[in-house]
């Protein structure tokens, strides 16, 4: 299904809006089928908008089939960090995972062309972009990779934040160890911004940051805060360098064993998770903003972002080449 609109116009709104759509699920939920735990990870804790989504999946399932499909969510890294769920899920050993499209370029590469800085140009702009056609053509790729793709969650702008000074000029970030996430792209962004950039798991990140491995990191405002960075790291940096969408994925494995009756099923249920996710994150954003306020974290808003999409000019040349096409068409996408 076409994940054109979450606001449920278009598709969504067409197989699960009104009376129809009402009386389908019903129809879909008392076919005979086998029973299935999904079980899924995040990293995040239990209160993220990602976490919170994916536990309403979970509730939907359950009251469609009567508990024959259920959600057990792992959360707060209790199996590792992203790559290592995404890894489990490919395998078929791990049913569903939440991870960021910036671990699944090494997987797909046309996924890289989310991945580079500043490539989106507004929210508004990534929403139509990762909700029309390039968007799902990207879904279905994921079948390559073992991987079922459901659709895209919020995670706003990711900004750089650290132990040493406070960033407000490219000539800021000079030197400095950033770690992101493992993915080639964010390294080469760090360098030609004049750090050093580390592909280091999210779960590894506070050690590495308390031992000094790295200095700091980029992440958003609420995974800054949730996961208790600042405590550590207290220079946050609104520079918002980059605008990487979750993805919800499943494993291609366990879904060619499942009827086309609890596909679908599943894939209703993640349309309304991804359209709550969307919901949860405007809310979460902003109390986690207010949050750092209160524990006296001065984020840096003051910055000219100018010099830093020159700077990072190099690495969207570089990579953008390989997906020149998906670009041309983005850039022809509103918002």
């Amino acid at each position: 299904m076409t994940l054109h609109s979450l606001n449920l116009t278009g598709a969504a709104a067409r197989f699960l809006g009104g009376i129809a759509g009402a009386t389908m699920i019903a129809g879909l939920a008392s076919a005979p089928a086998f029973g299935l735990e999904i079980k899924s990870s995040d990293v995040h804790p239990p209160d993220y908008p990602t976490v919170a989504a994916v536990d309403y999946m979970g509730e939907l399932l359950d009251k469609w089939t009567n508990g024959r499909l259920t959600v057990n969510i792992f959360h707060s890294m209790q199996l590792g960090g992203e790559k290592e769920a995404l890894e489990q899920v490919q395998l078929g050993a791990l049913e569903m995972t939440r991870v960021s499209v910036g671990v699944v370029g090494p997987i797909v590469a046309d996924f890289n062309a989310f991945n580079l800085p500043y490539f989106f140009r507004s929210r508004e702009h990534m929403f139509n972009v990762v909700d029309g056609e390039i968007g799902e053509e990207l879904l279905q790729k994921l079948a390559e990779g073992g991987l079922i793709g459901l659709g895209y969650m919020d995670a706003g702008s990711r900004s750089f934040y650290n132990t040493v000074h406070p960033v407000r000029t490219v000539e800021d970030l000079k030197g400095l160890k950033l770690r992101v996430m493992q993915n080639d792209i964010f390294v080469e962004m760090v360098n030609a911004l004049g750090g050093n950039g580390l592909p280091i798991a999210y779960n590894e990140l506070i050690p590495a940051m308390q031992t000094g491995v790295v200095d700091g990191a980029e992440n958003n405002p609420p995974s800054y805060e949730s996961g208790k960075h600042y405590e550590i790291a207290g220079f946050y940096s609104l520079t918002e360098h980059l605008m990487v969408p979750e993805i919800l994925v499943f494993s291609k494995t366990v879904w060619d064993t499942l009827t086309p009756v609890d596909q679908q099923l599943i894939r209703n249920a993640s349309v309304l998770a991804i359209q709550k996710e969307r919901e949860l994150w405007k809310a979460r954003e902003q109390k986690s903003l207010d949050a750092l306020a209160a524990a006296g974290i001065e984020v840096i808003t003051d910055i000219d972002k100018g010099p830093f999409i020159e700077a990072t000019a190099p690495v969207r040349e570089k990579y953008g080449s390989d997906f020149a096409d998906i670009l041309k068409r983005a850039e022809a996408v509103g918002g």
